[in-house]
C-alpha cells in the first residue's frame, strides 16, 4: 500500500504532480516481484533460466503449480456470482444489479478474483463509456491507488500507467493518468521525465479506482510456496538429467588398451561405431573387463521426496490436491 500525507496533495490538488512522481517511483520499485509472479503463472519458473556447463544435460522442467493454485483459489471464492440484497430497498437492489450488468461487473469480478489470487491484489476502474457507466479490471502491474496516511487510509488518487510504442513496436515513452475526485490528470513520460499533458473533468465525486487486497501483506496465494515449487522443478529436472546421462553412460575398459577396427587397431572411433552396430565386444583375456560407468539413483527415495514436496506445496498454499485418492468419491476427503 502506497501512502502519503494528504497535505502534499493540496486543497485544490496543486501538489498532485509532485506527489504522483514519487508514488510512481515507489510502485515501479516493486514491479520485479509482480513480473516474477506472472512468470510462474505462465509456467516459466526460475528453473527455465538455469544454465549448466557445456556438454552436460540441462533439462528444464517447470510445473504449473502457480496457475493451479490461482485457479482453484479463485474458483472457490467465486463459485457463484456476487449477489446483492437489501430487504428495505428491493427496488434499489434491482436497479443496482441492472446497472452493474450493463457495466460488465460480473466479468470484471472474475478477473479481479484471479488478480487477487495471482498478484496479491486486484484493481478496478469505473469510467464513462459510450453506453454509460463501465467497470474494468486493470492489470495490477500498471495500476495502483495512493492512500492518505491516516488510520482510515482514504484514497487520494488512482494511477494508471500506459506504455506507448511506435509503428515498429518499439517503446516510445508512455502516459500516466491520475484519477482524482471530480477530475482526471494526464501526464506524458519520456525517459525519467514526466510532464503535464492535460486535465479533464470527471463525473465521479470519489476516486473511481478501487484496489482489492488478497490479504494485509498483499501476497498472492502461491507466494509462500515459491521455494517449494523451485525445489520440485529442480528435483524433476535433475531426475530427467540422470536419465539422459544414463543413455550417454561411459564404457569403462579394464585390461584393454582400446577398441580399434580390424584394419586399424588404433581407430578408436571406428571401433566404438562398430560396437554400436554389432552389439558385441571381444576381450583379450579373462582379466579384461568392460562395464558401464553410470550413476544409480535410488528411485524410491526420489519419488518419496517428490511426493513430500508436492504435499507441502498444497499444504502451505492451503489448496487441495484433486488428484489425491482421497478425492476419488470420498465424501470426507471432498
Amino acid at each position: 500500500m502506497i501512502t502519503r500525507d494528504r497535505k502534499y496533495l493540496g486543497k485544490g490538488g496543486e501538489g498532485a504532480a509532485e506527489l504522483l512522481r514519487g508514488a510512481v517511483e515507489e510502485f515501479e520499485s516493486g514491479l520485479p516481484r509482480l513480473e516474477r509472479l506472472w512468470r510462474y503463472r505462465q509456467g516459466r519458473g526460475d528453473i527455465m533460466a538455469r544454465e549448466r556447463a557445456e556438454g552436460l544435460n540441462n533439462a528444464r522442467i517447470a510445473h504449473g503449480f502457480a496457475r493451479y493454485i490461482t485457479q482453484v483459489s479463485a474458483g472457490y471464492l467465486l463459485s457463484e456470482p456476487v449477489r446483492y440484497s437489501d430487504e428495505r430497498r428491493p427496488q434499489g437492489v434491482r436497479a443496482l444489479e441492472a446497472l452493474y450488468k450493463r457495466a460488465g461487473a460480473q466479468q470484471a469480478d472474475t478477473e479481479l478474483v484471479m488478480q487477487q489470487a495471482g498478484f496479491g491484489r486486484g484493481v478496478s476502474l469505473f469510467y464513462e463509456g459510450e453506453g454509460g457507466l463501465c467497470l474494468s479490471a486493470l492489470d495490477p502491474r500498471s495500476a495502483f491507488v495512493v492512500y492518505d496516511d491516516t488510520v482510515e487510509h482514504r484514497p487520494l488518487m488512482g494511477v494508471l500507467l500506459s506504455q506507448e510504442r511506435d509503428a515498429r513496436g518499439r517503446p516510445a515513452g508512455g502516459t500516466v493518468t491520475a484519477y482524482l475526485p471530480g477530475r482526471t490528470l494526464h501526464f506524458r513520460r519520456r525517459g525519467g521525465e514526466m510532464s503535464e499533458a492535460g486535465e479533464a473533468e470527471s463525473p465521479f465525486e470519489r476516486v473511481p479506482m478501487v484496489e482489492y487486497r488478497n490479504n494485509e501483506e498483499e501476497r498472492c496465494d502461491f507466494e509462500e510456496v515459491l521455494g517449494l515449487i523451485d525445489a520440485y522443478d529442480l528435483l524433476c529436472s535433475d531426475r530427467m538429467n540422470d536419465r539422459m546421462q544414463f543413455a550417454d553412460a561411459l564404457l569403462v575398459l579394464t585390461g584393454v588398451a582400446g577398441i580399434g577396427t580390424t584394419e586399424d587397431i588404433y581407430d578408436f572411433r571406428g571401433g566404438l561405431r562398430r560396437l554400436r552396430e554389432d552389439k558385441t565386444l571381444s576381450l583379450p583375456d579373462s582379466d579384461a573387463r568392460a562395464e558401464w560407468l553410470v550413476k544409480n539413483p535410488v528411485e524410491k527415495d526420489i519419488d518419496v521426496l517428490r511426493r513430500a514436496l508436492a504435499e507441502d506445496i498444497h499444504k502451505f498454499s492451503m489448496t487441495p490436491d484433486f488428484s489425491d485418492e482421497r478425492f476419488a468419491g470420498n465424501v470426507s476427503g471432498v
